[in-house]
């Protein structure tokens, strides 16, 4: 399946998206839901206008076949992706942005952009979008020095994509938007408090960053792209983490500078972000996928099923049963 279209705006994606897949959206208030056609797949694709220039999309869909959207898109647009399960491909301006797996968070402030987004049909599509005009932000910041801090953030991915760390306070907002029982103003309050605590997570991290980063002379465009690419290709490999040396050599930086980098610009070590990442991992293949603890274990590289619930109960406080229990009374 595969649709093109232009965008002017911010807001159209949806109605762009619904039309490419033969849908017809049902709408209630500020709200916009499509439930996928049966020759399309299963699942459903919601948008919440939070306000003009602002919206989260929450997305829970299988395809029948992978989806291709080309966009021509003649407006701003800053995405904060927050992918638990899922395969998307992108291009910006006919280049290789990304091969996104799951879980993990992405970034883009796209202008004046070709776009080309490739879904997966291959594993169901699940996951949190804030999408925004950049200018929305605007009046948080006072002064021309905030806004060229802001201004220097969105040019670091402008027509690119990034990623950044899918923390425990993350990764609580995005399922509390997933699993929110509010209704009416009172849901709509509670979404967009939630978009401005992940916009307000993001730019601290991106603040924490740079004075991470100068403080480990790291000082080269440069090297800042091969640690987070380093960071990517550690979440790519949590079943079979990479050496210090193999992730090194993958990412063209000398052991030395890799481990002192990561550490500052990160907050932590490379066998601590592996850690975090498999107890995050393992903690969604709990509550979304109802797998035993023994198969998240597995799952996330784990061959001792006791030395993965003591890693858990170190980041979690609780052992993996309770909190695959206290995850299904949420759901009550």
């Amino acid at each position: 399946m595969q649709h093109q279209f232009r965008m002017t705006d911010v807001h159209e994606y949806m109605d762009f998206l619904s039309e490419g897949m033969a849908g017809k959206p049902s709408y209630q208030g500020w709200e916009q839901r499509l439930e996928l056609p049966e020759q399309v797949g299963k699942g459903f694709i919601s948008r919440m206008l939070i306000r003009p220039g602002m919206e989260v999309l929450v997305e829970d869909l299988t395809l029948h076949e992978n989806m291709k959207l080309y966009i021509d898109q003649d407006c701003q647009v800053l995405g904060l992706a927050y992918q638990l399960s899922g395969d998307v491909y992108c291009e910006w301006n006919g280049a290789a942005a990304t091969t996104s797996g799951s879980p993990g968070n992405t970034v883009y402030f796209t202008d004046q952009t070709q776009v080309y987004l490739e879904t997966s049909a291959e594993s169901k599509s699940y996951g949190v979008k804030v999408r925004l005009r950049p200018g929305e932000l605007s009046a948080y910041f006072a002064g021309s020095e905030e806004h060229e801090r802001f201004a220097m953030i969105l040019s670091r991915y402008k027509n690119t994509i990034g990623s950044y760390r899918l923390t425990p306070a993350i990764e609580k907002i995005v399922f509390d938007i997933l699993v929110c029982e509010h209704k009416g103003p009172l849901k709509r309050l509670f979404m967009e408090s939630k978009a401005l605590e992940l916009i307000m997570l993001f730019i601290q991290e991106q603040e924490g960053n740079k004075a991470s980063g100068a403080a480990a002379g790291i000082q080269s465009r440069n090297d800042l792209e091969k640690l987070h690419l380093a960071r990517q290709t550690i979440i790519h490999h949590l079943e079979k983490p990479l050496s210090i040396l193999e992730l090194s050599q993958s990412v063209g930086l000398s052991t030395t500078k890799l481990k002192k980098g990561f550490r500052e610009l990160f907050g932590l070590t490379v066998f601590d972000l592996v850690r975090e990442q498999r107890m995050l991992k393992g903690a969604w293949l709990l509550e979304s996928n109802q797998m035993k603890v023994c198969e998240a274990a597995v799952a996330v590289g784990y061959s001792n099923p006791s030395n993965f619930t003591a890693a858990f109960r170190k980041q979690y406080g609780c052992n993996p049963s309770e909190f695959l229990q206290q995850s299904k009374l949420k759901k009550q």
